[in-house]
């Protein structure tokens, strides 16, 4: 009734108990028509002699022990999947990891020259997998406007890090040919609705041109810019149309542009919605909380300077963002100056 292998054991063990050489069996013995349905005994035995005479018998005990070995494999196989699956997330952070740092950029030198000085902080979420789409770019473009965007992709992990690296790429190209803010949104929105269903993402789209000191912006679902200025803190007021749908829902989407006129020392923030966002809570919360939290952290108004206003959004960060987020959080920050400043 012994499987073969188990019977092997059991019978090298009870030839070197009757020659004498081991003074005891500790074996488990699988009994069975196959190795996954098969009853396990623990086999004790002894051999038995007077002095130094031959062994004459070997008396041993059997105990049913299948319960408790099926329960110990069992755990032995939950530990090792649970040890797979760490090292499957720590791989699939480290690549998104390693895309996200490859994609997402520092901000051009020539900004100021344009009257803009900017700063930017990304946060990852508290879980190391949970690497998110937070994107962001800033560019001179031969017109002299400055393009300014943020946006972030649906997910977290290889696939949202992908579309998020697709949506800036494509935005750093479409922004040379010199079309409106409201153009290049809607041909983000096709790019993101021909690459999927599960490819959606939001965004705020921006032209600052600093002969006129105005801002044109689009909003695709994303949470609305806040305005700082001289200590006042306010959302921006919204596109004529209001926000459009975020980007990759439904092709042709159209999307209106707001105009909101910037004066010296003015700073705009854009950010992403996993730095207000919280479980169980409501927009209009989301949004209150992030409006003290700026009034807070402004006082008399942000110094001047890129260290002063990087300072300011590192410190907003700090005071919305719990170290067990969800989602990972992006604050871009500019200001408008002199020209050359």
């Amino acid at each position: 009734m012994v499987l073969p292998e188990p019977r092997e054991q059991l019978y090298r063990a009870l030839h070197d108990a009757l020659l004498g050489e081991r003074d005891h069996i500790d074996l488990e013995l699988r009994l069975g028509p196959d190795a996954h349905n098969a009853r396990v005994l623990r086999f004790l035995a002894e051999p038995v002699r007077a002095g130094s005479a031959p062994v004459r018998t070997v008396r041993a005990v059997c105990r049913d022990v299948t319960a408790d070995v099926r329960a110990r494999e069992s755990a032995e196989r939950a530990l090792r999947e649970a040890r797979a699956q760490r090292e499957r997330a720590e791989a699939v952070a480290e690549v998104a990891e390693r895309l996200r740092e490859a994609v997402l950029p520092g901000f051009p030198p020539e900004l100021a020259r344009h009257g803009l000085e900017a700063a930017v902080v990304y946060r990852p979420a508290g879980h190391a997998a949970r690497v998110g789409g937070d994107w962001y770019k800033t560019r001179v473009l031969p017109t002299g406007r400055v393009l300014v965007a943020l946006g972030d992709a649906r997910g977290h992990g290889p696939d949202a890090v992908t579309l998020m690296a697709k949506l800036r790429y494509a935005l750093a190209g479409l922004a040379f040919t010199g079309e409106s803010v409201e153009r290049l949104t809607g041909w983000l929105n096709l790019l993101a609705c021909d690459d999927g269903e599960e490819s959606t993402a939001t965004s705020v789209i921006a032209h600052y041109c600093s002969d006129r000191g105005l801002l044109r912006w689009t909003c695709a679902g994303h949470p609305p810019p806040l305005l700082v200025r001289r200590g006042g803190v306010r959302f921006l007021d919204p596109p004529p149309e209001g926000p459009g749908l975020p980007l990759g829902v439904l092709p042709g989407t159209p999307y209106t542009a707001a105009e909101t006129p910037l004066r010296p020392g003015d700073v705009v923030l854009l950010y992403s919605d996993g730095l207000i966002e919280r479980r169980g809570s409501d927009l209009d919360r989301d949004a209150s909380r992030l409006l003290r939290a700026v009034r807070g952290g402004t006082g008399a108004g942000i110094p001047p300077g890129g260290a002063a206003l990087d300072a300011f959004a590192r410190g907003l960060v700090d005071a919305l963002m719990a170290p067990d987020a969800e989602d990972d959080a992006t604050v871009l920050g500019f200001r408008r100056v002199e020209p050359g400043a």
